[in-house]
């Protein structure tokens, strides 16, 4: 297993997600982080309000992101991750929650801040 920042709850799908964009998601910048974020939470909180078969990570990307951002200005990385992600549970959705929010707060995606 990769180490995601991840405390519980990494699994074979996850590996797989770093794999390709490295062992602390690396590969993808600030805002895809952020985009991310947003996708998993509104895919967490559908899952408990749709048929958790039919709600897709894909479908949370279009519900949370297509009202607040142009499409085509989505980070193609995003659709990639999201694609990638698909039938996620909602623990490994937790799981990589809590690792971007580390990233993004304290890790490689955090914003610099000039005092």
């Amino acid at each position: 297993m990769s180490d995601l920042v991840t405390y519980y709850g990494q699994t074979n799908r996850i590996d797989k997600l770093v794999e390709k964009y490295g062992a602390y998601l690396e590969k993808l910048d600030r805002e895809t982080k952020l985009l991310l974020r947003i996708t998993l939470s509104t895919y967490v909180f559908m899952q408990e309000e749709q048929n958790p078969t039919d709600y897709l990570v894909t479908t949370a990307l279009e519900n949370a992101l297509y009202e607040l951002v142009i499409a085509d200005s989505l980070p193609q990385d995003l659709f990639d991750v999201c694609n990638q992600l698909e039938r996620l549970t909602i623990n490994e959705a937790e799981t990589l929650l809590e690792a971007l929010q580390h990233q993004i707060r304290w890790g490689n995606a955090q914003a610099v801040v000039n005092h």
